[in-house]
């Protein structure tokens, strides 16, 4: 195995699932039930599993699952790209167990399906969350021991992410425990002053996460985020749900990277970011103690105007070249499958 300087390797996403789990409902359905706690990590979620292969009308739900609380949790997978009779299939199972959460999983999702979940998310009441999760297996150097990686790409913006946080009980819809209680209030009060300036912008949720993201496109969304590392950041997080989409639009926005950094008004980071499917654009400032008024004063001020250059430069033209970029893949995709199609069979 190849290791840098560091001693660290390369991690590489093996090709297709289906090299690890035969069939979905003899392998895949089995493993997930077993490993439910590598899905409810990354969901943010505390989940114990109820049944698999559970009867719902003619059709059979994967996994049933809930958390500490009793909300029901249904769980739909698969291991080819996203289809309509799964998305049928979803609400059949939603209405007839009463879910309160539905996740899909799959390889790789259709955009028209993860902008469904979205719309779904939008305009449903508050009682039930949609969720779109890709799955990969990924290894370190060509023969290392391989993993399952879950990678949320489509969610509500007001979910609860802190059920560990909270002691295993979760919080309530619209509540707010744990460390990030500070900084979810942080956020709210600059995102107040952002909306009073530009009314186009939805104020969105409060969650229990170190991140509140707004202002969603087809390009990815705008956030506000307290970083690992201890500053706060500003940041366009370009994820169109396609990574070709993704590095093709940070690549023309970063050869521009001057003419954006006059715009904005200061020094902006780059984040390609090669080993994820997302990219990033952000700024990013040093944060004291958000609970001290005095500290927090000329952070906040500072945010509220960074998120207004960054949005006021960028917002317009991330839409419009995200849709342009997403919409010519997807075409290039639908002639490439009428193709394969159309081709006889070689002899």
């Amino acid at each position: 195995m190849e290791l840098d300087n560091k001693g660290l390797g390369r991690l590489r996403r093996v090709a297709n699932a289906r090299d690890v789990w035969t069939s979905e409902s003899g392998d895949f359905t089995p493993w997930l039930a077993d490993n439910l706690d590598v899905l409810a990590d990354e969901l943010g979620m505390s989940l114990s599993l109820v049944s698999t292969e559970v009867p719902v009308g003619d059709f059979r739900l994967d996994v049933q699952a809930e958390t500490p609380d009793g909300r029901v949790v249904i769980i739909e997978n698969q291991l080819e790209r996203t289809d309509h009779g799964h998305l049928g299939q979803l609400f059949v199972y939603a209405s007839g167990l009463e879910a309160s959460a539905v996740v899909w999983v799959a390889p790789r999702f259709r955009d028209d399906h993860r902008r469904a979940i979205d719309w779904l998310n939008e305009r449903t009441d508050t009682g039930v969350d949609f969720f779109g999760v890709e799955v990969a297996v990924v290894q370190i150097g060509e023969s290392g021991p391989r993993a399952p990686v879950f990678e949320v790409v489509a969610r509500p913006n007001g979910w609860q992410k802190g059920v560990k946080e909270s002691g295993g009980g979760g919080a309530a819809p619209g509540q707010v425990s744990g460390v990030n209680a500070v900084r979810q209030d942080f956020f709210a009060e600059v995102l107040a002053d952002v909306v009073a300036k530009r009314p186009g912008i939805r104020m969105p949720s409060r969650s229990n996460v170190n991140w509140m993201s707004f202002a969603a496109g087809p390009w990815g969304n705008w956030a506000l985020v307290a970083a690992n590392d201890g500053r706060l950041r500003v940041e366009a997080y370009l994820d169109s749900g396609h990574a070709g989409v993704n590095k093709d639009l940070f690549d023309e926005f970063q050869a521009e990277a001057p003419s954006w950094e006059t715009r904005v008004g200061q020094e902006l980071s780059w984040e390609r970011l090669d080993d994820k499917r997302a990219s990033r654009i952000a700024a990013y400032r040093a944060v004291g103690d958000l609970a001290d008024v005095i500290e927090r004063g000329p952070v906040r001020n500072w945010a509220i105007a960074t998120v207004l250059a960054m949005y006021d430069a960028m917002n317009e033209r991330l839409r419009t070249r995200g849709r342009q970029l997403r919409d010519a893949t997807n075409a290039q995709e639908r002639a490439s499958s009428a193709t394969s199609i159309l081709e006889p069979p070689s002899t």
